[in-house]
């Protein structure tokens, strides 16, 4: 008999864990542990994991985002923790807006949810309230946008009106903080056909448990999605456009990678057409600093080898401690660890050469 697999329950490896075998690799046996070897080696895997991000291979680190246009600004902000943005594209998408808006009890003007002007707002009166829309026909929602009035921590779901015409049924769960005039994007998967389309305000999970009184200058339920590649420019090419302010839907972007985050400058700058577009980009971001010695690492499984290998290395070469003897066989061991860690960095799909010299004025 097969037993079933237990690949789900494997338990992550932690730092100390990692210290421990890489410390005794280069001749520290763990009695010898004091608090500043540890610390040590806390400083050195810190250091590998931005030397990771410069190889360009970790795959687990590329995500997907959502990065909303805004009327009038060119500039638009990558999250912290992101290293460099790429494949990028301009999606556009139809709005479900020929209903019948409505409110529930914690009142508030439906109709400013959904009229295409932020400088009106459903301004809901009691807490943890609901704003939706009921179509004549069924509408399958693809992509959720909220626009606030308000900046605070805020909770919500987005729910569907079942066949019975009674029963809202929760597909979506959003949370996160907002500021005024922020759009949250959250791009739904497997949503129905559906003639009513809802967000309804709850508690948000944590500590401060806050009811939520909603206040939002738009609600949009978007469907057929539509993206188009944008062009990204070097320095030379977006400093020598002569009207960096043209209105209209972007094309091109130039990227600003600064010391926090990096930042794109867009053009053209979105116009009123472009007020409902979004940029989606992947990500490759930071991994995590590791700060306590009990804290997983972020990195996968297929990883724990390498990253143990160049850490006995760097510590053979820091720690007084260590046995420097031992050097040249912990170099020969992390090039194989890490040849085979790379080697499995793949996604198996075809691969595109594209010859072009866009950098070569960086």
């Amino acid at each position: 008999m097969t037993s079933a697999s237990t690949s789900g329950q494997l338990r992550p490896f932690t730092a100390r864990e990692l210290i421990e075998e890489a410390t005794s690799r280069c001749g520290i046996n763990q009695t010898q542990l004091t608090s500043e070897i540890i610390e040590k080696s806390l400083d050195q895997l810190n250091m590998m994991f931005p030397a990771m991000l410069n190889r360009g291979i970790q795959l687990w680190k590329r995500q997907r985002m959502i990065l909303p246009c805004y009327e009038n600004e060119r500039r638009i902000n990558l999250p912290e923790g992101v290293n460099v943005a790429s494949k990028v594209t301009r999606r556009s998408l139809m709005r479900a807006a020929h209903g019948t808006p409505f409110v529930d009890e914690a009142a508030g003007d439906p109709a400013a949810a959904f009229d295409g002007d932020f400088n009106t707002s459903c301004n809901q009166t009691r807490t943890n309230g609901k704003i939706g829309m009921l179509f004549d026909q069924g509408v399958q929602v693809t992509t959720l946008g909220v626009k606030f009035n308000i900046s605070m921590e805020l909770s919500y779901f987005l729910e569907y009106l079942h066949d019975d015409g009674l029963t809202w049924i929760a597909i979506e769960g959003v949370t996160g903080v907002t500021r005024v005039g922020q759009w949250v994007w959250t791009d739904i998967d497997g949503a129905p056909s559906s003639k009513g389309w809802r967000i309804r305000a709850s508690v948000p999970i944590g500590p401060v448990q806050l009811p939520v009184t909603m206040d939002v200058q738009e609600v949009f339920f978007g469907h057929t999605p539509s993206e188009i590649n944008i062009e990204p420019w070097n320095l030379d090419d977006y400093n020598s456009m002569p009207n960096k302010t043209a209105p209209g839907r972007v094309v091109n972007y130039y990227q600003q990678r600064n010391l926090d985050a990096p930042y794109l400058l867009v053009w053209p700058v979105p116009d009123a057409s472009a007020k409902f577009d979004q940029i989606i980009c992947w990500a490759q971001e930071y991994l995590d600093t590791v700060s306590e010695p009990t804290q997983a690492l972020d990195v996968p499984r297929r990883w724990y080898d390498a990253i143990t290998a160049e850490l006995a290395r760097r510590l053979c070469r820091s720690l007084p401690e260590a046995d420097m003897s031992r050097y040249s066989m912990l170099k020969a061991e992390e090039m194989e660890a890490l040849a085979l860690a790379v080697a499995e960095e793949r996604d198996d799909s075809p691969t595109n050469y594209d010859m072009g010299l866009s950098q070569y004025t960086a």
